[in-house]
């Protein structure tokens, strides 16, 4: 008898075993967005820096402008996204990300490897913002803003910054379009929700991502379709009977979105502050974002709540960044050219994201030869080949036989090169193998791109060994 219970006993730990993974494997996914959302917090503190920054210097120049905001650097921490004191966050972008990190053991090893090669994309994102800031300050502070040499260099690196801003949120769309796919493939449990107020609320997110997209690019030929479908489903809160707290946040939340939606649709009238940056940018980021993100609104983050309490196995939802502008002064000066700086790996190449997925290339020469061929087999793939920015090969059509190039890199700036997969060939994704020598042995890399992104990989130099 005592065998037959531990028999029992032990079948019921298995499939509890059984069902925990999917428990973890979806807290695994929830974690990206948790410290996605924390950066997009910590970016808006930072773009009011930038902002502020920005009209500095145009005051400096000849423009006087009205200050949107009032704080700056020194009323912040070193590091917004680390924040050890807890000004803006209970767990910080940095507590989420190695948090993010460390859980991905419980998914499987692609999707961690595609997640993990996102998370270290925003990080690297966040880094360079946080050093932005002070970058900037610092160099208003100690250049001659009257000298036109310096007008040019200062407005060439906040142009730097509005990339960054525009990179972070390709970045964030290509993650977000990589958990709906893999959650809905391999963890999606059906109507997993208690009340039918979630659903309702995640198909009001679904349809507000358009309307910010169309503001983001100040494009605005289908709003009027999405304020329809808007108005359609908040009718449908209205129906829902719930106390719950949260929801009537986020119901509010979702009100307040579509009156503000309306007033930019039926007015011209908005702050006077906000004249230069225009009416899209004005509404998009001060009233629009205001509602739907968590430091204000507070919709996503009450929605993502509900999701919590109401199931284990749901995914939760992303907020979305702000638009970082530019504002010249009066004064016609010289505009820098928008130029990635050499050494200063993109996020973003012909339009498509950039991921890096594998450890670097590591040589000790500066000078050698790098040998492309196509991986396993031969099946027409095209590809392209950038280092440090520029274009090394263009629309080669890969063969088993080794194509030999050869290269110099910067051993004092990061080096990297990126695959550009021109097309699928017969057998997609379009893969390449690179070999190269590293102490005299033969080491060879394998990288994949599709027409959505291109992988990266970096080079890192090493003073060879002495003989």
């Amino acid at each position: 008898m005592k065998h037959i219970f531990a028999s029992i006993f032990l079948c019921l730990a298995t499939f509890a075993f059984a069902q925990n993974p999917s428990k973890a494997s979806v807290k695994a996914l929830n974690n990206y967005v948790q410290f996605t959302n924390e950066s997009i917090h910590g970016m808006m503190i930072a773009h009011r820096i930038f902002e502020n920054i920005n009209q500095e210097v145009n005051r400096s120049v000849d423009s006087p402008s009205e200050q949107i905001n009032f704080y700056g650097n020194k009323d912040l921490p070193k590091n917004i996204f680390l924040d050890p004191e807890q000004w803006f966050y209970q767990i910080s972008p940095y507590q989420w990300y190695q948090t993010a990190k460390t859980e991905s053991r419980f998914l499987k090893t692609t999707e961690s490897q595609t997640l993990n090669a996102h998370a270290d994309n925003i990080k690297k994102l966040i880094d360079r913002t946080n050093k932005l800031r002070f970058q900037l300050d610092d160099f208003i502070k100690n250049k001659d803003l009257q000298d036109p040499k310096n007008q040019t260099e200062i407005f060439r690196q906040m142009e730097v910054v509005v990339d960054l801003y525009e990179n972070f949120y390709l970045e964030k769309e290509q993650l977000r379009k990589d958990l709906n796919k893999i959650y809905q493939k391999n963890y999606y449990k059906e109507s997993p929700h208690k009340s039918l107020g979630v659903p309702v609320l995640t198909e009001i997110h679904n349809n507000i991502l358009p309307i910010l997209k169309s503001l983001r690019y100040d494009v605005s030929g289908n709003l009027p379709e999405y304020t329809q479908k808007l108005e359609v489903n908040i009718k449908k809160l209205n129906e829902i009977v719930n106390i719950n707290a949260r929801y009537k946040t986020a119901k509010t939340a979702a009100k307040k979105f579509l009156t503000e939606l309306k007033k930019y649709q039926n007015s011209n009238q908005f702050d006077s502050k906000y004249e230069l940056y225009g009416k899209s940018y004005y509404y998009h980021n001060v009233e629009l974002v205001a509602s739907f993100n968590n430091y204000s609104g507070r919709m996503i983050k009450s929605l993502n709540d509900l999701i919590k309490l109401e199931s284990d196995f749901s995914l939760f939802l992303l907020e979305e960044p702000h638009i970082l502008k530019v504002i010249y002064p009066e004064k016609e000066i010289q505009k820098p050219e928008n130029q990635p700086i050499v050494g200063d790996a993109p996020m973003v190449v012909n339009d498509r994201n950039v991921v890096v997925r594998q450890q670097n290339i590591v040589v000790d020469k500066t000078e050698f030869t790098l040998q492309i061929f196509d991986h396993k087999e031969q099946d027409g793939d095209i590809i392209s080949i950038n280092l440090n920015g520029k274009w090394i090969i263009e629309n080669q059509v890969l063969k088993n036989r080794p194509l030999q190039v050869k290269i110099k890199i910067n051993p004092a700036v990061e080096n990297y090169i990126i695959l550009h997969a021109e097309n699928l060939g017969k057998t997609p994704p379009n893969t390449c193998a690179i070999t190269y020598y590293f102490n005299g042995r033969r080491k060879q890399v394998v990288l994949n791109s599709n027409l959505n992104e291109s992988e990266m990989i970096r080079m890192e130099y090493v003073e060879p060994k002495k003989k």
